[in-house]
């Protein structure tokens, strides 16, 4: 009796310990702090300044400010939904300085 006793809470701890869908370190929900966007869902972690703690961020809709690319993996202002293209600096040197900002353009839609 006391092996399938000790059987049962190990079974039931177990089960209690597995991670669920929501991750601690990958998988972050929107809003919650990130120190990369590899490991938000929405892949863009943000911060409004220096000195801010990044959050996952949704990616920018149409119209809407965003970022060409990062080389540190935080945004200023995160890339764009996938179908739209950010229209803005492209160089080494606005990524480095915090200056390749754009907009979300729907390109399909413009060339129509």
């Amino acid at each position: 009796m006391e092996k399938i006793l000790i059987l049962l809470l190990v079974t039931l701890s177990v089960a209690y310990a597995a991670p669920g869908p929501r991750g601690i370190i990958i998988n972050l929900e929107n809003g919650e702090l990130c120190m990369n966007s590899a490991q938000c869902k929405s892949q863009c972690c943000q911060h409004t300044g220096a000195l801010d703690l990044a959050r996952c961020i949704p990616l920018a809709r149409e119209n809407s400010e965003c970022s060409v690319k990062t080389l540190y993996g935080i945004y200023y202002k995160c890339p764009c939904e996938r179908g739209l293209t950010c229209e803005g600096d492209k160089t080494i040197v606005g990524a480095i300085t915090n200056t390749n900002f754009g907009v979300c353009h729907d390109t399909g839609r413009s060339k129509q």
